[in-house]
């Protein structure tokens, strides 16, 4: 579930840039706001959920190594899959639905980038929005060091350890995914924490929160 969800987001994520690309190839006019309404939800949406769904692959991993592991059962994946789905669309859903609290104009535009979504640093911007990507990247790294910990701990004994799960895991299903993961982690955790930093510096001073002046214009 965790990397279906993490595929959903990267085809949102690669279709939306690549519409905004072509749109707006060599300038920046407003000729197609609604889309614009749109694609900044979704961008904001995306920022979350992919580093929300490596996440939640870490978690499996490591659950998977834990030696607190036991046979996972029909209902084990059931509420799994619940968890997963819950955290990595649900959570984004609602950084997208919130961004109307601290968004001071509909959208702006770049050149050669598109549509990207405006807002003023406050603590709304904050909560809502600038912390969920480091916070999902760090538990992810967390998780993912708690796997690798395991696996070198155990790896004479590593095939053992992912069977003993009873998951639909093989030994080379779990590598390649723990690889993704990793693979991940190594770059989107040094991104997400450079663009939070830009987002913040982007953003100017920091304002205490008024919907009045935020919704002013």
């Amino acid at each position: 579930s965790g990397a279906i969800s993490m595929g959903v987001w990267v085809m949102i994520a690669n279709v939306n840039g690549f519409v905004n690309m072509i749109t707006w190839y060599g300038d920046a006019l407003n000729r197609a706001p609604i889309w614009c309404d749109v694609s900044v939800k979704l961008r904001l949406g995306f920022e979350v959920g992919r580093l929300a769904s490596v996440m939640c692959i870490a978690r499996f991993l490591a659950d998977i190594v834990s030696p607190r592991a036991t046979a996972i059962t029909r209902r084990d994946r059931r509420q799994r899959a619940i968890f997963d789905y819950t955290i990595s669309f649900g959570v984004p859903l609602a950084t997208m639905a919130c961004h109307i609290v601290y968004q001071p104009n509909r959208f702006s535009i770049v050149r050669n980038v598109g549509c990207s979504p405006t807002s003023l640093m406050s603590w709304p911007t904050l909560v809502l929005r600038t912390i969920w990507p480091p916070v999902f990247a760090i538990i992810a790294v967390l998780y993912s060091t708690y796997t690798v910990y395991r696996l070198v701990r155990h790896r004479r004994n590593f095939g053992r350890v992912v069977a003993g799960a009873h998951s639909a895991l093989t030994t080379t299903r779990f590598i390649r995914l723990a690889a993704l993961s990793f693979s991940y982690l190594a770059i989107g955790v040094p991104l997400t924490v450079y663009s939070t930093i830009g987002n913040i510096r982007s953003s100017a001073r920091y304002l205490e929160f008024s919907w009045r002046y935020v919704h002013s214009s």
